[in-house]
């Protein structure tokens, strides 16, 4: 597959981890490793990753037998990405861009269970934006778009799924975002991305959820593009939120594996069957006041994915907007990312 240059360095960075973590484990031959002790890293505590939350509260891991090691929240994909592929955690919480990026340097990379069914990235504006260009959340998508040029733009980070909504908006009308703006790394800090908003450090961000229900609660903006709000048809159903793994990883840890994807299933489903429940969970997971929390459930619960099976139609949407957005040529096969018959066999 393709990637762009501005990636370059930071897949050879990652190519010669692997090559590391290859040697190391010694190829696909390894002994089972009958533990049940597994590390997990995540990019943050944004909502997508609500369900590990939750299974940690509800003792579903500890109902698995599984004791969760090193819990490191990283701060962007990437990172959380290189620490897979260095062996420094087994599991990794991220979105299916990082996923889709390793798999251009590591060919064992496997999604193990999906998280949220929706693109839970907003498009957040300041309120002196909003008096500027007279726009709402139901003005034209292209016209909120053409907005947009010229402004600075908060995101997580280079590669990161924050920035390929703006590249894949700004695409489908013939511009290049990095020429048309000022892209502005701000790391997965909500406060941060909040006070920059706020002082105008930027006019707008490309932020996860719940950084527009904070802006919205607090006055300092709105959220002005929602894609599981609807406001991109051809995003809905993007199986986005994910946790994913390595092929070596999985043969050599396969009870502890499958026991993770099984714990995350009955969260996600106690999330859906149990909303008052899962909202008094969401407030100490967020820590944020019940009635911005509540903003937060009512967005993203409809996205929330039921179980962790991963369903070939919502891969394919997902995958056609990183190759329209221009971050792939060729997306792997779905048969060759997804580890099916692992989320099977954990669920059966």
């Amino acid at each position: 597959m393709h990637i762009s240059m501005r990636s370059l360095w930071s897949f050879l960075a990652l190519w010669l981890l692997v090559g590391l973590s290859l040697a190391s484990c010694g190829g696909s031959n390894a002994t089972p490793d009958n533990s049940m002790t597994l590390n997990v890293g995540q990019i943050s505590d944004s909502v997508a990753f609500f369900p590990f939350f939750v299974a940690e509260q509800q003792g579903f891991f500890k109902k698995e037998g599984l004791t969760l090691g090193s819990r490191p929240r990283l701060g962007t994909g990437a990172k959380v990405a290189t620490a897979l592929s260095a062996g420094s955690i087994d599991v990794a919480g991220g979105v299916i861009t990082d996923a889709f990026n390793l798999a251009t340097v590591d060919p064992q990379v496997r999604i193990i269970g999906s998280l949220v069914n929706g693109y839970y990235v907003d498009v957040v504006v300041s309120k002196s934006f909003e008096q500027q260009t007279h726009l709402t959340a139901t003005s034209p998508l292209a016209d909120r778009v053409k907005a947009l040029k010229g402004k600075k733009i908060g995101i997580t980070g280079p590669g990161s799924g924050t920035e390929a909504l703006m590249i894949y908006l700004f695409k489908q009308l013939g511009m290049n975002v990095q020429k048309e703006t000022t892209l502005v790394n701000l790391g997965a800090n909500n406060s941060a991305a909040i006070v920059a908003l706020r002082t105008d450090r930027v006019d707008a961000l490309s932020f996860f959820s719940p950084i527009g229900q904070m802006a919205e609660a607090q006055g300092v903006g709105d959220i002005c593009i929602s894609p599981i709000r609807g406001d991109i048809p051809a995003l809905n159903g993007a199986v986005h939120g994910i946790f994913y793994t390595r092929k070596s990883v999985i043969e050599a840890k396969p009870k502890a594996v499958q026991a993770f994807i099984r714990a995350v299933g009955e969260a996600e489903a106690y999330i859906h069957d149990q909303p008052a429940q899962a909202l008094a969970l969401l407030v100490k997971f967020l820590k944020l006041d019940q009635t911005t929390s509540k903003a937060v459930y009512t967005a993203v619960s409809p996205v929330f994915a039921p179980n962790p099976q991963i369903d070939q139609k919502e891969y394919d949407v997902a995958a056609q907007f990183h190759v329209q957005a221009g971050l792939i040529s060729i997306a792997p096969h779905f048969s060759d990312m997804v580890a099916t018959d692992t989320i099977s066999k954990a669920l059966a």
